[in-house]
This record gives structure tokens, sequence and C-alpha cells, in this order.
């Protein structure tokens, strides 16, 4: 987030564009990439294998190409421009300095002897801050100063703000350099006393002296936040810094009169007649085309407009279901397990009250949107957004489940001595072929039902159906059939989540899929009510596709599961 927050400061006070704009979306990617592996620096000191040790070195070190790209081409683009030294380009600068500070001394934590030296010493505790606090709270700061106009009648105090910087920049300098010389003088970490005589009482001094700074600047910003914010939607202080991105276009509590057609990254800068025209209508949906509310689902590299998606009205239900999911996670925290059931049962129920009407089919003839152009009001399968938020999140559990299988090889390489040998003590293998079966099974009814409501086009809409219903409820009965095979296969040979590192990783495997089946279970029973209630057909699927979606994948990973499983300890001998 940080990242992205200073890629769109800098062009603004340097009044240029971004240079290497595709470089840097490309090294956001690969910093991505390998920050899967980048956290287990942490354990270089525990006894990982030195082959893990290797790898994941040299993936602390890669990790310094996609961030120096980024960082050359902020301090390009400032060379290129005119550069502004407002509050938030200070903050960005003191990012820059910063952040670069750390990633120096990463590299230096990165090569596995010296990483031993300084393990759990402040020499960690500098670099991490000047990590995190260089690399968000500076730019954070930065945004708040840049983005605040936005939603407030008055811009912050430019003069306030020199001084929130200075605070903050000088103080954050003085209490954790001097850090980096504590940890190499020997100072561990988590410590609340120390013998006088060992040298690091004076450093310690300097460093509490830079905190109190750091909070006084602090305290600045707040008192800038009292005397200037003062939040306002249509007539707030408005693009003081003369930004070209499109958030700064005049918009009221209905967003913009018109979506307006963009043909640069900086459309403010280049189209400077373009609120003018966004006000009077001249651009795409002047006017309610439905008479619900609408946006417009383009594609995702040139921006073709492809269909016109109808949104839902207002309701409690989004907000009642966003304080029971807090409330879930909150309740969890402090172990009252009984109010954090209901409050997650409050938040499932309003979320498939408010999902009710997401899906409200092709209600309306193609529909022109101005400019010459009409679109659909309904797509499915691929064309649909839903479909591809499914993809999305498919391959964040593929991620996730990635992980787990890791984690299970890596738990076999350090203490294999606990994984069942030859078989011994496995369930008897009967249990996940069958369980396999099941999975298989239930994947086909599903898509049996997709040709059933396919093949119903041609009929009624809302009439009959009844073979998908069943086929639904078949298919779950399945899924849920084969996940307790295998739960009760372990259960009864004996294995246990408390036995051992190999019973508590089958059982979070059991977990995870467990959660898998368990939202199965909601989102076909779901789907089957639409379908009771004529809400679904051969042209109204999309609740369809995406539940089969989740269906296919729940499939494959249980086969995956049950493979790992049973397969590798009996291989391994």
């Amino acid at each position: 987030p940080a990242a992205g927050m200073v890629s769109l400061i800098v062009p603004t006070m340097a009044r240029t564009p971004l240079i290497g704009y595709r470089l840097v979306v490309l090294a956001l990617v690969g910093t991505g990439f390998l920050s899967f592996g980048l956290w287990v620096h942490h354990m270089f000191a525990t006894g990982i294998p030195q082959l893990s040790l290797s790898f994941f070195s040299a993936a602390s070190m890669a990790v310094t190409i996609p961030s120096g790209i980024q960082i050359f081409a902020w301090i390009a683009t400032m060379a290129a421009g005119r550069m502004q030294f407002k509050t938030p380009a200070l903050f960005v600068l003191g990012f820059l300095a910063i952040f670069v500070i750390g990633g120096l001394t990463g590299v230096m934590v990165a090569v596995v002897p010296f990483n031993w030296q300084v393990h759990d010493t402040y020499f960690i505790v500098a670099h991490l801050h000047y990590v995190l606090f260089g690399g968000m709270v500076f730019p954070l700061f930065a945004a708040l100063y840049y983005w605040t106009p936005f939603v407030s009648r008055k811009p912050l105090s430019e003069r306030l703000g020199r001084w929130v910087f200075g605070l903050i920049f000088t103080g954050f300098n003085v209490a954790f350099f001097p850090m980096h010389i504590t940890g190499l003088a020997g100072m561990p970490r988590r410590v609340y006393t120390y013998p006088a005589d060992l040298g690091w009482d004076w450093l310690n001094l300097v460093s509490t002296v830079g905190a109190f700074m750091i909070a006084a600047g602090v305290l600045v910003f707040l008192i800038d936040v009292a005397r200037n914010f003062r939040i306002a939607i249509s007539h707030s202080a408005g693009n003081v810094f003369n930004a070209g991105t499109l958030e700064w276009l005049p918009t009221g509590n209905y967003s913009v009169r018109s979506i307006p057609t963009v043909i640069s990254r900086e459309p403010l800068w280049d189209q400077p007649h373009l609120a003018e025209e966004v006000e009077a209508g001249r651009h795409y949906l002047p006017r309610t085309a439905t008479g619900r509310r609408e946006t417009i689902i383009t594609s995702p590299v040139d921006a073709k407009p492809q269909y016109l998606l109808q949104l839902p009205g207002p309701g409690w239900s989004p907000f009642v279901a966003a304080v029971g999911t807090a409330a879930f996670f909150l309740l969890l925290t402090v172990k009252w397990v009984v109010a954090a059931v209901v409050c997650g049962v409050i938040a499932i129920v309003m979320m498939i009250r408010w999902m009710w009407g997401s899906d409200p089919g092709a209600s309306h003839a193609p529909v022109d949107i101005g400019g010459g152009v009409t679109l659909p009001v309904y797509v499915t399968g691929p064309k649909s957004h839903s479909w591809w938020a499914m993809v999305c999140l498919l391959l964040v559990s593929g991620t996730l489940f990635a992980s787990l299988v890791f984690s299970y090889f890596y738990l076999w390489t350090v203490a294999p001595e606990v994984w069942p040998a030859g078989g011994d003590a496995l369930p008897a293998l009967w249990h996940p072929l069958i369980a396999a079966g099941l999975l298989l099974a239930s994947s086909g009814v599903i898509a049996s039902a997709s040709r059933a409501l396919q093949r119903s086009v041609a009929r009624v809409a809302g009439g009959g159906h009844w073979a998908v219903r069943i086929a639904l409820l078949v298919a779950l009965l399945f899924l849920v059939g084969a996940f307790a095979i295998e739960l009760y296969g372990q259960w009864q040979a004996g294995l246990t989540p408390t036995e051992s590192s190999y019973g508590a990783i089958v059982y979070m495997a059991a977990a995870l899929q467990g959660q898998f089946v368990a939202v199965l279970v909601i989102m076909g029973l779901y789907t089957v009510a639409r379908s009771l209630r004529g809400l679904l057909d051969g042209r109204r699927r999309a609740t369809f596709d995406n539940t089969m979606l989740l269906w296919h994948y729940t499939v494959a990973q249980g086969l995956v599961t049950l493979a790992v499983l049973h397969g590798f300890p009996r291989l391994a001998g």
C-alpha cells in the first residue's frame, strides 16, 4: 500500500508522470512474490536445514531488486520534474532516506553468518523499525496530508505539517539509529533492565529523547487535525496540489454525474475540461438506465465497456454483517466463544440477505449508456465480474493450501520420527479410496447439474429444475460424506491433534478442508433456495456458476489432501 501511495504522490509533487510506470508495476508484483520467502529470515537461528538457509537467504537479498527499481523510478521522477517541497513531498523524501537505510541493513541480516551474530539484538529492532516505520508510517503521513483535502473543507496546515515532519524525522533517527550500535554492542531484545557498566545506558538515553520527539510530532499532527479537519464531501477543499489522477475529479454524494472516458494515467492534466464535461453529463451513464444503482463493467486491459452491473440498494444488511464479522474475531481474542459464534451466525445471515439482491438477472433489454453504446444488463461465466472474483478467491485459497502442504513436508524433514512408518498407524486404505470416490462423484453431479441448467434455457424461466435442485443436494451429501469418512478414519486409527506435530498437521489439513465444505453447504443450500424462488435458470445462473467453481476447487483440494496424507507416509516408508 505504501508504495502505491508514493507512486501517486511523487508525480503530483514533481509535476510530471511517473517514470518507468510499467517497471514499477512489475516491481510491485515481484515484491509480493518474493515476500512469500522473506519471512524465513526470522528463523535463520532456529536450526533449519542448510538448503533452506541458502534458498531463503537468496530470496531475502533478491527482494532488493524490485525495491530498488521503485526507489530509482521515484528519484528519477523527482529529478525529471519541478519538485514542490510541500509537506507530502517532505514525508516522501523522509521515507526514501529511512527506507533505504532499512533496506541496507536488511541485506546485512540476509547474510546468514551475520544474522547469527545480531539475531534477537537491538540491531534487529533498529532494522525492522527503519523498514516498517520508514516504509509505512512516513508514506502514511504523506498520504494523510495529500488526501485530506479530498474529504475536508480545509487542507491541513502547511506550517504545522513541516513541524510534524521535522519532529518525527529527527526523532526517529535519534531514537532508532543508536540501536544499531546498541545491538552490535550485545544488548538483547525484550529486556527491561541491565547492568550499568555495559556501555548501553547513554545510547538508550539518546533513544529515549528521540522517542519523545516522535511523540511531540504526533501531538502536533493531532493539533493540526483538530484545528483544520472538517469533514465534507460536496464542498471539500479539492485538488489543492493540482494532481492529475482521476480521484480528484469533483464529485457529490452520488459520485460522478457521468462516467468519463480517459485517455491517459493523468486525465486531469491531459483533459483540462474533463470536470465540466462530466458534470454536464457528456459521458457514459448521464442518467440511470434501469432505475436502479448501476455501474459499468469494463475489460481489464483497455477498459472497453462490457455490461451494465445493477447494484443492491441501500440497507442495513452490509453494516450489520460487517459489525458481526468484526465482533466474531474480536470476541474470539478474549475467548468469549459463545458470543463470537452468535455474532458469526448473525454476520452470515446478513451476508446472505445482502447477496440475495445481487443477482437480479436480465431484468432489462440492453440499454443505452450514452455515446451510442448499448450494453447488456446481465452476463454470466468468464464475462462476469463475480466469476473472476471467485477465481481470485480460489488463487488465494490455493496459495494458502500450498503453504499447508509445504508445512507438511517441511515438518517431515525436521521431525521424520513422528511420521507413521510404512503405513503403520494410518487409516485403512479403503477410507481415502471411498472419500476420493465421493469427492469425484460430487464434482460429477455438479457438472451434470450445470448441463441440466443449460438445457433449461429453452424452458420457462424459474419453472421446474427439480433435477438441478436434487443434484445439488446429492452432491452436498457426497461432499460431506467424504469429509466425514476421512475424519473418522484418522480418529479410528488413534491419531489425535495433540499427539505430535504429525497429528497437528493432519488435523489442520482436515480443518481447512472442513471449512471449505461448510462454506459449500451454505452456498449449495443458498443456490437451492434461489432455484425454489424461481431466481435460477439457464440464463440467470451467476450464483450457480460461482458455486460450481468453488465446488470443483474444493474437490481438487480434497483429492490432493488425501494423496498427501495417505500416499506419502506409505511411499516414504
